[in-house]
């Protein structure tokens, strides 16, 4: 009898195993051991700032021995912050029918790409009667992102509370592709009337390239005293700037009103 318990315990086994290997050896055979390959015609491309998904897949093509052509299936996986000013890297993905995964990737140059700018309200010129907020008055725009002024960081600022004289504000800010600038601001706390005349601008700082010449007058809008009559007759302008030189330069705009108190503003040139 044990005899035979062995016999029969062998033989299952035996039979176990023949099982075994038949299964894996069908699995082997039908096992797609393909991985689909990316093709990438150009190493790198040019695009608008507002380049959609489809133009990311341009000269992007997918091929699997089994499942055929899997171009349709590419998907821009990620994309790189900047790896050089402007230039960025794209990663593309794709996956056939037994979820095999390939990948590539390749630069694409942003056309029209210039670093974030920074922008204020108003002058950083202000009354010894006034409350200062600097983080108030400066702003940030990018050409990727629009309006970045939440990323402002005020680094320092060397101004005293009641203090006259000119001071310096930094600040810096970047980008969501890791594009960061700083700027020094100068900052002027004077003796000023609060009732002195208001001066307005269309503008408060401004970028420009090297050699450009500047029009003041072209960033003027009104000058108005306390009871909102225009005094620009009595407006004149100082400034240092130097087109030829980089650097921030100050264009200073001063209007009086009958009572002999002059109103200040301040536009800033930023020359790159």
């Amino acid at each position: 009898m044990m005899r035979l318990l062995r016999l029969v315990i062998s033989a299952a086994f035996v039979i176990a195993v023949l099982l075994f290997g038949w299964y894996w050896y069908r699995a082997e055979i039908k096992e797609d051991k393909t991985v689909p390959v990316i093709r990438i015609e150009q190493d790198m491309i040019e695009v608008d700032l507002d380049v959609t998904h489809d133009e990311l897949l341009a000269g992007v093509t997918a091929y699997d021995e089994k499942d055929g052509d899997l171009t349709y299936r590419v998907i821009v996986e990620s994309i790189s912050k900047f790896t050089e000013a402007g230039v960025c890297k794209v990663y593309y993905a794709v996956c056939d029918n037994d979820n095999h995964v390939a990948s590539a990737s390749r630069k694409i140059r942003y056309r029209g790409y210039v670093p974030p700018r920074f922008s204020l309200n108003r002058a950083l010129c202000f009354s010894q009667l006034e409350t200062i907020d600097v983080s108030s008055v400066i702003g940030a725009t990018d050409v990727l992102d629009g309006d970045i002024t939440g990323n402002i960081i005020i680094t320092s600022q060397d101004y005293e509370y009641g203090v006259l004289g000119t001071y310096t504000v930094k600040a810096e800010v970047s980008n969501s592709k890791g594009d960061q600038i700083s700027i020094s601001l100068p900052m002027i706390v004077e003796d000023r009337n609060i009732n002195a005349p208001t001066i307005e601008l269309s503008e408060y700082l401004i970028y420009v390239p090297k050699g450009t010449a500047v029009d003041p007058m072209g960033y003027f809008v009104s000058a108005k005293d306390s009871y909102d009559v225009n005094v620009t007759d009595t407006l004149h302008l100082e400034n240092d700037y130097n087109p030829n030189q980089e650097g921030i330069y100050s264009f200073h705009y001063y209007a009086t009103d009958q009572l002999g108190r002059t109103g200040h503003t301040v536009l800033t040139v930023v020359v790159e």
